[in-house]
């Protein structure tokens, strides 16, 4: 229950996607044969409500439509306000997000924070159309921390609760 409300509705966002995407970096490097595009240095990457900043951020097409964004450096950085209202943030080394398995990974002190509920691992993976979300390593190595608002899990403010 803790995990889903972490990821409820990452992504899931109404016309994000309609926008324009506005990119700035250092560097550029377009190969539209190849269908990459390589941004480095102070990236930063706007579309609508969202905002993603890396060092490097590599943008990998087919026919045209983004297949899988990379970000990776000191610090990725991923933003994005929800129709009610409330920011999504998750922050890595690395992050990879794959279009068609609407899969985004975070990696190498990886944290995800909504609605005040945060979950934090060396390796984050959640599934943007199954609103799923798991933390830590497959073999079981990695630990997880997770903080929990207490509304998130009754519904209720704790001033509600108190009563």
């Amino acid at each position: 229950m803790a995990l889903m409300a972490c990821s409820a509705s990452l992504m899931a966002y109404s016309d994000d996607s309609s926008k324009p995407i506005s990119i700035t970096a250092d560097s550029a490097e377009i190969d539209d044969t190849a269908g990459t595009s390589i941004y480095r240095g102070n990236v930063r990457i706007a579309q609508g409500s969202i905002l993603l900043t890396g060092d490097m951020v590599v943008l990998e097409t087919i026919n045209k439509k983004i297949h899988k964004i990379t970000s990776e450096g000191n610090l990725s950085t991923f933003r994005q306000v929800r129709d009610d209202g409330e920011t999504v943030h998750a922050q890595a080394q690395k992050m990879v997000y794959t279009v068609s398995k609407n899969e985004v990974v975070l990696t190498k002190n990886a944290k995800l924070t909504e609605a005040g509920n945060t979950l934090a691992s060396e390796r984050i993976v959640f599934h943007v159309d199954k609103k799923t979300v798991s933390g830590g390593s497959p073999a079981g190595k990695g630990r997880v921390s997770i903080t929990v608002l207490p509304e998130t899990l009754t519904g209720e403010t704790p001033a509600e609760t108190s009563h």
